[in-house]
C-alpha cells in the first residue's frame, strides 16, 4: 500500500518497510517519513469554478476561494487516509511489538 502511495510524494527516495531484520532505527526513519509526508498532488480535479469566467476581479476572487476551500478539503481527507493507513501499519508491526 505505501508503495502506492509512494509515488505522490515530493522528496525521494521514500523509505521501505524493510523486513524482520530491518534496524529500528531504518524503521522509526520510515513511520517518521510517512508522518510528515508531503505531496504534489492539488485535487484541482474538484474545482467547480473557473476563473477565466469571471466578470470581474471579486468575482475571480470569489472563484478561487471557493476552489481553495474545495481542494482544502480533499487534501484533508487525503491526509486523513494515510494517517489512518501509518497507524493501522505501527500497530500490526511485528518489529515495534517486540
Amino acid at each position: 500500500m505505501f508503495n502506492r502511495n509512494a509515488r505522490f510524494a515530493k522528496k525521494k527516495p521514500v523509505p521501505n518497510l524493510g523486513d524482520m531484520v530491518t534496524s529500528m532505527d531504518q524503521v522509526h526513519k520510515f513511520y517518521r517519513y510517512w508522518d510528515n509526508f508531503e505531496t504534489w498532488r492539488e485535487f484541482s480535479q474538484y474545482d467547480e469554478y473557473d476563473p477565466r469566467e469571471a466578470a470581474d476581479r471579486y468575482e475571480k476572487r470569489y472563484m478561487e476561494n471557493e476552489n481553495k476551500r474545495l481542494r482544502n478539503k480533499y487534501m484533508k481527507k487525503e491526509r486523513a487516509r494515510l494517517i489512518r493507513l501509518v497507524e493501522l501499519a505501527y500497530k500490526m508491526d511485528p518489529r515495534i511489538k517486540q
